[in-house]
């Protein structure tokens, strides 16, 4: 008897006709868990080397305004000295000061490479504004020239403009820079060169006008 309902019981727990459930297995929700976890450990990598890439970005920028090139053009002038600035090459500008005193008119300039004055251009602009003595009163700008250069004819692409405040008088002077010898760091000394003259006070040709 007891061997019959123990067949009868074999029968029905192994029944074809009987679905077996289906479990979620805690190994399941521990791959899907990791799969997830690299996802978003992922994205957090994208995001941070998004920042670093913006903030080096930025700290370049920074550093190239923080040094701009030298370019700046000014003038100013007092009972003694008058003082100017002006682009003598791509990468440097010259100093210009002119003595009232004694009409010297003097042009220095920085190799940026070293960082001293290696260049040094000069004149007496009471020669050619005719001031006749010492003591003068003068005023000085300086501008923009795009001169033909040679070998040896060299030329800065500034002018410096000086006028004799008693005699209206001014002149338009040039500066030889030689940019040979800044890329071998070798000093230059040179007279500027006197281009024009010119009077704020023409005498004006009556026969011409008519």
């Amino acid at each position: 008897m007891s061997d019959h309902n123990a067949s009868i019981d074999f029968s029905e727990s192994n029944s074809i006709d009987t679905p077996m459930p289906v479990l979620a297995t805690p190994a399941g929700r521990c791959c899907a868990g990791k799969g997830y976890l690299g996802m978003l450990l992922l994205a957090v990598s994208l995001v941070g080397v998004s920042a670093v890439a913006y903030f080096v970005g930025k700290s370049s920028s920074e550093t190239h305004v923080t040094f701009p090139k030298i370019d700046a053009t000014s003038s100013v002038y007092s009972e003694k000295f008058s003082m100017a600035t002006g682009p003598i090459s791509e990468d440097a500008e010259g100093l210009f000061v002119l003595d009232h005193n004694s009409g010297l008119l003097q042009c220095t300039v920085i190799y940026p490479r070293v960082g001293r004055f290696m260049a040094s251009f000069s004149v007496n602009v009471a020669d050619a504004l005719s001031s006749g003595g010492k003591g003068g009163s003068y005023m000085m700008v300086t501008g923009m020239a795009d001169f033909p250069r040679a070998s040896n004819r060299p030329a800065a692409p500034s002018v410096v403009y000086v006028l004799d405040t008693a005699t209206g008088n001014y002149a338009c002077y040039g500066i030889p820079f030689n940019r040979q010898l800044v890329n071998s760091n070798q000093p230059q000394m040179a007279p500027m060169v006197l281009i024009a003259t010119g009077s704020a006070n023409p005498l004006v040709d009556r026969d011409a006008l008519r």
